[in-house]
């Protein structure tokens, strides 16, 4: 990041290439003995549907399963 003053006004200027990356809304996590899909947004077990069962309990297969089936749900269709 570059700052550059102007007279009395502060500029900030921010390059993409020196942005964080954005963050995965769902990220597959490990509990004591199994596996979840966290959702950051809600901080907490991702939900299949509205007021449905949560993504808990699960192998790590089925998680990673899950997570990219709810991310591929986020994105706009073209």
């Amino acid at each position: 990041m570059c700052l550059l003053e102007t007279s009395s006004w502060i500029h900030w200027e921010a390059s993409l290439r020196y942005a964080a990356p954005l963050q995965s809304r769902f990220v597959v996590r490990r509990g004591s003995t199994d596996w979840m899909v966290y959702d950051r947004e809600l901080k907490g077990p991702a939900q299949l549907k509205k007021d449905g069962h949560f993504a808990e309990k699960l192998t790590k297969e089925q998680a990673e399963h899950i997570k990219q089936a709810l991310t591929d749900a986020l994105k706009p269709e073209p």
